[in-house]
């Protein structure tokens, strides 16, 4: 079914408390939305967060960025910021925190704390 040109369009209303209360939070004058109705056509296309790139600014210790920036040298190596994404989305995928989970399990499992006493007890 094919969207409707209408709904692409939405409205934004804007009253003057609306305004006060933005002033109130520190927005300044030049970044005020006018009072009234404005219309705002939505975008076609949407994109998946994971295809999006967000600009950052983050601290990481200076031996890391040195490292990755080595890596980046050779001729046709992915550039280092590309490399770092890459190894974020490793860690990702590869998240231990269900692993800790299971061990946590295990490790407070007391029919298997009792069962393991016994086997070393034997050993």
């Amino acid at each position: 079914m094919k969207k409707q040109e209408t709904d692409l369009i939405f409205e934004a209303a804007t009253t003057a408390e609306d305004q006060e209360k933005l002033r109130s939070e520190g927005v300044s004058e030049d970044e005020l939305p006018p009072v009234g109705v404005r219309r705002y056509r939505r975008s076609r296309f949407h994109v998946k967060p994971r295809d999006a790139k967000v600009k950052v600014s983050l601290y990481i210790d200076g031996d890391i960025l040195e490292y990755f920036r080595k890596r980046a040298e050779p001729p046709h190596a992915a550039p280092y910021q590309t490399q770092i994404n890459n190894e974020l989305r490793r860690v990702m995928k590869n998240d231990s925190s269900d692993e800790a989970g299971k061990l946590n399990d295990i490790l407070n499992n007391e029919e298997f704390l009792r069962a393991l006493k016994e086997k070393l007890a034997t050993v």
